[in-house]
């Protein structure tokens, strides 16, 4: 019994240890690889407790070997466009200004009275109010009404860290072409830029990182 209560308190800590150094959120805000990562740490930190031939190292090491992966894979997805997408995915608009996408409801299996329910839990009482409402990376629904977001719209990230989002470009109507005229005005390429957003009434928003370097 001392035995089984004391592997359960090394597991335990070495649990605590893992998360705090994976980082905290909530578990509605896990992306897919934190999920996955969450639900194989739960099933090898069990073996050792529930079973006292499996030595310890049996647990630590896995365990050790999951956070390292994650935060390897957390790193690389901030370098690499291609990682981001197959790690975190991309946030997909169901409704822009005012329009209800069905092609992209279908693409995600979400019905329309799912989407009417987590609208009214945002404190939306009325579809016919909302002008966006957007499936983040994590699964969270984010919903705007006209009166939140006004004439300006919402602000679309044009650029990331030096890169061009693709998806974010083509929700503002603009080529690529436009947007290297836009930064060549400024003397910038999108290499020097930290974040440029643009809203739906055509504004900037741009932080380069020479200023970030001040």
């Amino acid at each position: 019994m001392l035995n089984i209560l004391l592997r359960t308190l090394i597991v335990y800590a070495l649990l605590i240890i893992a998360m705090r150094i994976g980082g905290k959120r909530q578990i509605g805000e896990l992306q897919l690889s934190e999920l996955v990562s969450a639900l194989l740490l739960s099933e090898i930190a069990a073996m050792p407790i529930g079973h006292e031939e499996i030595p310890l190292t049996f647990a630590i090491i896995p365990i050790v070997t999951v956070i390292c992966i994650e935060i390897i894979a957390a790193f690389a997805v901030t370098k690499s466009k291609k990682l981001r997408a197959v790690f975190d995915g991309k946030p997909s608009v169901i409704i822009r200004k005012g329009r209800l996408n069905f092609k992209e409801m279908s693409t995600l299996r979400l019905g329309i009275e799912e989407l009417i329910s987590e609208a009214r839990l945002k404190g939306i009482s009325d579809i016919s109010e909302l002008e966006y409402a957007i499936l983040e990376e994590n699964g969270e629904l984010a919903v705007f009404s006209r009166s939140d977001v006004g004439e300006k719209g919402i602000a679309h990230i044009v650029i990331s860290d030096g890169e061009v989002n693709e998806h974010g470009l083509k929700l503002t109507g603009l080529s690529r072409a436009s947007l290297d005229e836009r930064l060549s005005k400024k003397h910038l390429t999108p290499q020097g830029v930290f974040l440029y957003t643009v809203n739906d009434a055509g504004e900037e928003y741009l932080i380069t990182k020479e200023e970030l370097d001040k």
